[in-house]
């Protein structure tokens, strides 16, 4: 019996994956994302813009909430939580909150912009940005600069958490954060 649905957003390099491993840890979960959605639709392996770009076709052609209605269609019903990351478009967090009704809570990852290139450069994860320009580039489009509206609007997904996670520090610390909100979920049970 699903509990909760927790819906994970955030900026490029903030550590999304990160919380969505500390979920993991405190429930019984399924996880589904967004970018897997976009990869079975297109057949094949496909970098971070190309993943977007079919993510922008396909809200465009079908509606602004398509993958996360795709996402529902693939989701195992039998654990405790459900996580759907990569969140990008108001639409999806719509979509969601309008099956999921009180059940689902959307999380925010953010970190200065600093941090998140370093970890980009670190983490070296094949199609990510490789200069600080095709960083900032990534960083805007993801925030819905010059995007339409069925493109990529992050910032305005950010703008509608339920929680905002400031992953600035250390694992530690953000396993403390993610753990208070584990409390305030289930103090809401």
């Amino acid at each position: 019996m699903v509990k909760f649905v927790i819906g994970i957003t955030g900026t490029i390099g903030s550590g999304k994956e990160v919380v969505k491993e500390a979920l993991s840890k405190n429930f019984s979960c399924y996880s589904v994302s967004l970018s897997s959605v976009i990869q079975a639709q297109m057949k094949k392996k496909a970098d971070r813009k190309s993943l977007q770009d079919m993510g922008n076709e396909l809200r465009k052609k079908y509606g602004n909430f398509i993958l996360a209605k795709l996402a529902t269609d693939y989701m195992q019903r039998d654990k405790e939580m459900i996580i759907v990351d990569g969140i990008r478009n108001p639409g999806e967090v719509d979509y969601l909150k309008k099956t999921f009704g009180n059940k689902f809570f959307l999380i925010a990852v953010d970190a200065p912009r600093e941090l998140r290139w370093e970890r980009i450069k670190a983490r070296g994860r094949e199609g990510d940005p490789k200069t600080w320009e095709e960083f900032l580039a990534a960083d805007e489009r993801d925030q819905g600069v010059n995007e339409p509206l069925y493109g990529q609007r992050v910032k305005e997904c950010i703008q509608m958490a339920d929680f905002l996670l400031v992953n600035d520090g250390t694992q530690e610390e953000v396993n403390e954060k993610v753990l208070r909100i584990v409390k305030e979920l289930k103090a809401r049970e």
